[in-house]
Formats: structure tokens, C-alpha cells, sequence
């Protein structure tokens, strides 16, 4: 069955939306070697660029940042499996990425990790309206995240969440100093 729901030309059927049984089986694929190389995989997104099937693959290494290095081996070992795969048909292009600065936290266990840190989190209210907040993740179990939003607790479900992310993280980059002593002179 093809991850994208039709035949090798007709990706998408409808609504533009990939085949759910076979994505599942693409991330449990791809979970699978993710996990003997000793990476997790954060997100997998099967996508479609123009007519070009594309696999987007956002993976974390649980010691250390990802480097090009890590990105390099990972698509190597699964392009190799996914090549074997009968759940994709047809070309596709392999992506293989970090999970960046806005870091997607798509698991129960990515907000335990990340407790003390600010998220942005979209997610469905009980009035079935659309509602994103931002806050410092204060607690989480299987089934739902605490985030504090100024002074005030708030509670957020993981079956309402529509989007969630890292948010606000500052990173230190050093300036580029120049030397002392040395001036640039102009020609005429």
C-alpha cells in the first residue's frame, strides 16, 4: 500500500492527505532504525512537492545536537530501508533534518524533556475554537501538559493539541571581534 494513497503518479487521493494506515507503517519504519541507530525520530512528514513525493524526517540525538554528519548517516541507513519498503511507491526524496530551534514536540515524553522551557502550543478549546498559547512547561504525564502562562496554570490535553513547539529560545552567538592594531586603508 503506497503512504501517499494511490498509485505511483496519483499520490494523494482527494483531500490531499496521505494514507494514514500506510504512514503509520512508514513511521514505525522509520522509528525502528531511527532507534537501532540510537536516534529518535521527532517528526515524519510525508509530503508532496509539485509531482515529487518527499519524506521529511526530523530526528534528536538524546546525548547531543544532530550535526550534518548525523543527518548524512541517517539518510543513508534509512533510504536504504525505505527502499525496501513496499509503502512507498514510485521516486521520492528523502529529507533528513534537526528539529531546529523551534523544536516540534509531537510526544508526551519531548514535554517531560523539556520542563522549565517555554512551548507554544495551538490546540482545540471546549468551545471547539482554536486557541494558542504561550508558556513555560510546567508539568506532564501521558495525557496532558501544564503550561503557566503569566501567573495562571493552564491545562492542555494531548488528544486537543494541534500544534506545539519550542518556543523563545535564546542562543548565545558570539560577535566577531576585530583585531586591535589593524585598520583598513584605502586606495586611490
Amino acid at each position: 500500500m503506497d503512504v501517499w494513497g494511490g498509485a505511483p503518479h496519483f499520490p494523494f487521493q482527494g483531500s490531499g492527505t496521505p494514507n494514514m494506515e500506510a504512514a503509520e507503517r512508514l513511521d514505525s519504519v522509520v522509528s525502528r532504525e531511527l532507534e537501532r541507530l540510537g536516534y529518535e525520530l521527532v517528526k515524519l512528514e510525508p509530503a508532496l512537492r509539485g509531482r515529487r513525493k518527499v519524506i521529511r524526517i526530523f530526528i534528536d540525538h538524546p546525548e547531543r545536537s544532530v550535526t550534518i554528519d548525523d543527518c548524512v548517516k541517517v539518510t543513508k541507513a534509512v533510504g536504504f530501508v525505505l527502499d525496501g519498503e513496499d509503502s512507498i511507491t514510485g521516486p521520492y526524496n528523502l529529507e533528513v533534518s534537526s528539529p531546529g530551534i523551534d523544536r516540534p514536540l509531537t510526544q508526551s515524553t519531548h514535554f517531560k524533556r523539556f520542563i522549565g522551557k517555554q512551548a507554544k502550543i495551538e490546540y482545540h478549546t471546549d468551545a471547539d475554537t482554536k486557541e494558542t498559547v504561550i508558556g513555560r512547561i510546567v508539568d506532564s504525564n501521558d495525557t496532558r501538559v501544564m503550561l503557566s502562562v503569566g501567573n495562571i496554570e493552564t491545562e492542555i490535553l494531548f488528544d486537543r493539541v494541534v500544534r506545539a513547539n519550542l518556543h523563545g529560545e535564546k542562543w548565545d552567538i558570539p560577535r566577531v571581534k576585530r583585531r586591535k592594531g589593524r585598520t583598513r586603508s584605502k586606495r586611490h
